[in-house]
């Protein structure tokens, strides 16, 4: 995703895991764990390892992980989440299958009767891999450090501060936009060396579950701030249950176990071997087949195919159902075709969903941005009542004929922006063509580029969307306000001069991080469409309740007001699969996007 990026590695995932079985049965079971939750109130024990002790313990795996140039969790890169994997641990984790979350760090936590304030207790004894005391002092200054407005506003795009701004914590946002400059106001205390405190400025029942975010791990402030460069092996201080023991850029990882982790005696791997693949490549699956990859991704159709047909290999298939979504959101341009919310209706109508879908067993045709994986999700979220089939082509032919373009007769040429090619793009493109005469080309480029050229304001010549994925947290805080949320939304509904403005206030680096926050606030309520403005006052109304129900009731709401702007198109909901060997143990995939913990694994030779 990246973490949020181009494929963009941010999705939302289900969080159940399912060797080879009927989509129907994972969605299902995926719906009946997530209604389970309880992430709200007083946790108890119940941590950890996977390891089964005696005659598991021991060995290496070697598994694949989208390649970074760095592992600072604090900025949106695909290094976030193999540090998440096993480098560093938070103050809790998501168990297992991602529905709830387990003590990590802290051991048990309470919330105040009105919703306001968690306190987390660290372990006694609990130390940095250098045998040092991990303090709440050092959790203080890590998140001192992630807020720090010389890092940038929190997003979700690479590059950006990975701080989530559904957290509510008070003032955090405030300060990281540089509004509050004073850090003593912001909502984190360490109280002493063993507690940690936070205040929310609303109730938030999706808090527990967001600290398991990347974001959200300790730093160790000595290493940091230190001479040498804090992510490589031999400076390396985390306090995760594996340690960096050696890392070739651009090629390979080595991951120890952490004799100073806390649940040491529970960790089972000795090693983790790491093969880093550059994002959009084109892997083989011939080392996994020969035993040389114990987990991969699997992402090429022919290959997906190939492994269910397969009665071995499609034993050895993880699936997360509806896992992502992709999406197209508009460009910003002189030519204001895709501004008339008639075309842009007529565009999302025209998609030829169903057979984009078909391009692989592992896509769905979407409805909706939002996970159908989140709970008390719906159908009724949809923009339209009929989003493919004959029904929504015959309503985008007559918008378009409405619109002088009958046939696509004079309509521009569309530009799809990409990160990397995907076999979506060509459907896409063909889609629209055959349904609505409109033509369109890619725009593939390297990632860098992409993240630039897709807020840039562009000539009449280049108008069309740019194309992205994400997933996330199965929580409506994360599916309605992180991912897709308010900010995006009023600048996508923003027309060409509205934005120019908007671009010349955030690049104003004269200006106050105030006065900026202050006046960008103005060009987004004032200058985006109507709906946009409805959908981010929607979301704000969720901080006036602490009723759970009354909350999500209210996040439903929103979501369907940004269906209703058609300002991002939905194409597809993807599923995520992953191969792992037999002998791979305790291996579940969750819905966030480092997917899994080594903690949880183990391996049995055996089972070969």
């Amino acid at each position: 995703m990246e973490p949020s990026t181009e494929s963009e590695t941010p999705m939302p995932g289900t969080p159940r895991l399912r060797r080879k079985v009927q989509a129907t049965a994972v969605a299902a079971a995926a719906a009946l764990a997530l209604t389970s939750c309880s992430l709200f109130g007083d946790s108890g024990g119940g941590g950890g390892g996977g390891g089964e002790g005696g005659e598991a313990d021991g060995g290496s795996i070697t598994v694949q992980a989208t390649n970074f140039a760095h592992i600072d969790p604090q900025s949106i890169t695909f290094g976030m989440w193999l540090v998440q994997m096993g480098l560093l641990e938070g103050l809790v984790l998501q168990t297992p299958d991602g529905t709830d979350v387990r003590p990590g760090v802290a051991d048990e936590w309470e919330v105040s009767e009105d919703g306001l304030t968690y306190t987390f207790h660290l372990r006694d004894g609990v130390t940095w891999s250098n045998g040092e005391p991990l303090t709440a002092a050092d959790f203080e200054w890590t998140y001192q450090r992630l807020l720090d407005p010389a890092r940038g506003d929190s997003g979700v795009t690479t590059g950006a501060s990975s701080y989530q701004v559904p957290l509510g914590i008070l003032n955090a946002e405030e300060y990281n936009t540089g509004v509050v400059t004073d850090y003593d106001e912001v909502g984190i205390e360490a109280v002493d060396d063993q507690t940690l405190e936070f205040t929310l400025a609303a109730p938030n029942p999706g808090f527990v579950m967001g600290l398991t975010y990347p974001s959200m791990l300790p730093l160790n402030p000595d290493a940091v701030e230190g001479e040498g460069d804090w992510q490589q092996p031999e400076n390396w201080v985390g306090n995760g249950p594996y340690n960096l023991a050696a890392w070739t850029a651009n090629s390979s990882m080595r991951l120890e176990k952490n004799p100073e982790y806390w649940d040491a005696e529970n960790v089972a791997l000795d090693e983790i071997n790491v093969q880093l693949i550059e994002q959009g490549s084109i892997t083989t699956t011939v080392p996994y087949e020969n035993g040389e990859v114990d987990i991969q991704g699997l992402g090429e159709p022919a290959e997906i195919t190939r492994f269910l047909a397969d009665p071995v290999l499609s034993e050895q298939m993880y699936v997360l159902e509806n896992s992502g979504t992709a999406y197209l959101a508009p460009l910003h341009s002189s030519n204001p075709i895709i501004e008339d919310p008639n075309i842009r209706r007529a565009l999302n109508l025209g998609l030829g969903r169903e057979e984009i879908a078909g391009i692989s067993e592992m896509t769905a045709p979407a409805s909706t941005l939002t996970s159908p994986i989140v709970p008390g999700w719906s159908e009724d979220m949809a923009a339209h009542d009929a989003m493919w089939g004959e029904d929504a082509v015959a309503e985008a032919q007559q918008l378009l004929a409405d619109a002088g373009y009958p046939d696509g007769e004079g309509f521009p040429t569309l530009t799809i922006l990409a990160g990397s090619d995907f076999p979506q793009l060509d459907a896409i493109i063909d889609t629209w063509e055959t349904n609505l005469g409109i033509q369109a080309v890619k725009d593939v480029v390297e990632v860098g580029v992409y993240v630039e050229r897709r807020y840039e304001m562009h000539d009449d010549g280049y108008v069309g969307f740019w194309y992205g994925s994400f997933s996330g947290i199965s929580t409506w805080p994360y599916q309605v306000e992180q991912l897709w949320s308010p900010d995006m939304i009023r600048q996508a509904g923003l027309d060409g001069a509205s934005y120019e403005q908007f671009l010349a206030v955030q690049n104003d680096e004269a200006m106050s991080p105030g006065d900026r926050t202050a006046q960008i606030e103005e060009i987004l309520s004032t200058g985006t469409m109507p709906e946009a403005q409805a959908f981010a006052e929607r979301v704000a109304e969720t901080r006036e309740t602490s009723d759970e129900a009354e909350q999500q009731e209210i996040f439903f709401d929103a979501a369907s007001l940004r269906e209703d702007t058609e300002l991002l198109l939905p194409v597809a909901w993807n599923h995520v699969v992953y191969v792992a060997q037999p002998r791979v143990q305790g291996l579940e995939i969750r819905a966030q996007a480092d997917r899994y913990y080594f903690k949880d694994l183990w391996v049995d030779d055996s089972a070969e």
